[in-house]
């Protein structure tokens, strides 16, 4: 626990713009859902246009949380290039995951409350975690998608819910491990201006 807080502490600042990222992301989530299911709920394709707009929502908080993740690992990039090989104060390849688990464990420990309502057929407390997780600024990038599928089984939701999990980590992990290999053609025209 001592190491985790540690690691909390010297990485605030990531860990703040991730959520950040992730609150404006989820108001822009909720910005295009619910006004498109508004206008397209009697339409024949609802659920393609509402699976593109959570691909979109989905997509840009995905690059956002890669590439300030890129940049990260790109200043310990320029760092390793200009020091004569002192990569000993480089975080290993998996700090981009870490950071990726860390800011993402509160949306996280609230989707597995709801996967644990849904396999035990809580229903009140189902749809208490479904409205907190879609409805609050929290992970709503997703509601999108989630409204796409509302018309199919239950548990199709809940493996859609449990999927969303995975794209955060991932993509933390990649931005940061391309970045501090000095990949990732956007983030470093953004440094070398720095």
């Amino acid at each position: 626990m001592k190491n985790l807080n540690a690691f909390f502490k010297q990485n605030s600042k990531l860990i703040i713009d991730f959520w950040v990222n992730q609150v404006v992301w989820s108001v822009v989530g909720l910005m295009v859902s619910w006004p498109m299911s508004m206008m397209l709920n009697k339409d024949p394709n609802y659920s393609l246009y509402m699976g593109l707009a959570a691909a979109f929502t989905a997509g840009i908080f995905w690059f956002r949380i890669y590439d300030i993740l890129n940049q990260h690992g790109l200043k310990y990039a320029i760092r390793k290039s200009k020091s004569s090989g002192e990569g000993s104060q480089i975080p290993s390849d998996s700090f981009g995951l870490k950071i990726g688990l860390l800011s993402y464990a509160p949306t996280i420990l609230l989707i597995l409350i709801f996967v644990v309502f849904s396999l035990i057929n809580l229903e009140n407390g189902q749809a208490i975690m479904a409205a907190v997780i879609y409805m609050v600024p929290i992970h709503s990038m997703y509601n999108a998608g989630w409204l796409a599928l509302s018309g199919f089984d239950e548990i199709v939701l809940v493996i859609y819910t449990l999927l969303t999990i995975l794209p955060i980590p991932f993509f933390a992990w990649l931005g940061y491990y391309l970045g501090v290999r000095d990949k990732g053609v956007i983030a470093r025209e953004k440094v070398n201006k720095e």
